[in-house]
């Protein structure tokens, strides 16, 4: 854990890192809106693929469920996040959303099954999650500009059930995405995302929180769950 407060506790505009993950994942949202009506046949034909369009409401509700995504990073990057974003970390931003765009635009997009009940649970899940996930960073950032908050553990709202429910939004939403795809593949996203919370965000970002609020955190932490309610 030495190299935790390299991340966690390092402090800096990151102007350039973050304008630079922005516009990197604009282009992957504009790509995956190509593949999504635009792009399966002509690279079905130059890859040899046996490839077609799919069903076009499940096209669309992708599209629009990624640039949604794309929306909530920006508000996360510029508006939540007051901590450095190294150049190292941003790419590592930039090739994990570099597998996440076109895997959704390609195999849900080319899933030409007609949408059935699970479509409709995947967009509830997707938009509760979503909401969890932005619901939670508005709140803390919020309750964080009060001056009497100044080092003090935010532990109301959401985070009185989850000690990470950012965390657990990212989770909810992505599984949603995953039946709104229609496709098994797509389940490997939030299955990465899981183990990158539970054996890498998670104690990192808490043994951060320990050394930067002591005792305060430790109570919160002993009687609030570290991402899933009453589970883990």
């Amino acid at each position: 854990m030495e190299g935790r407060k390299d991340i966690y506790g390092a402090r800096g505009s990151s102007v350039a890192e973050r304008v630079f993950l922005t516009m990197l994942t604009g282009a992957y949202v504009g790509v995956a809106w190509w593949l999504l009506f635009d792009g399966i046949e002509p690279i079905s034909t130059l890859l040899n693929w046996p490839l077609s369009p799919g069903d076009t409401t499940r096209r669309l509700c992708l599209g629009i469920a990624l640039t949604v995504y794309f929306i909530r990073l920006l508000f996360t990057q510029f508006l939540f996040l007051k901590r450095a974003l190294s150049w190292a970390e941003a790419a590592m931003i930039g090739l994990w959303l570099l597998l996440i765009y076109p895997l959704f635009a390609i195999a849900g997009g080319t899933n030409a099954a007609q949408p059935k009940d699970y479509f409709g649970l995947g967009i509830i899940l997707f938009l509760l999650g979503s909401w969890m996930n932005s619901h939670a960073e508005y709140a803390r950032h919020k309750w964080k500009q009060r001056p009497e908050n100044y080092a003090r553990p935010y532990t109301l709202g959401l985070f009185r059930y989850s000690r990470h429910p950012n965390y657990l939004g990212d989770l909810i939403s992505f599984t949603g995405l995953c039946l709104v795809s229609g496709r098994w593949v797509c389940v490997a996203i939030p299955a990465i995302m899981l183990a990158g919370f539970v054996f890498v965000n998670i104690p990192m970002l808490d043994a951060h929180l320990h050394d930067h609020y002591g005792p305060a955190f430790d109570k919160y932490a002993e009687r609030t769950s570290k991402l899933i309610p009453f589970l883990y």
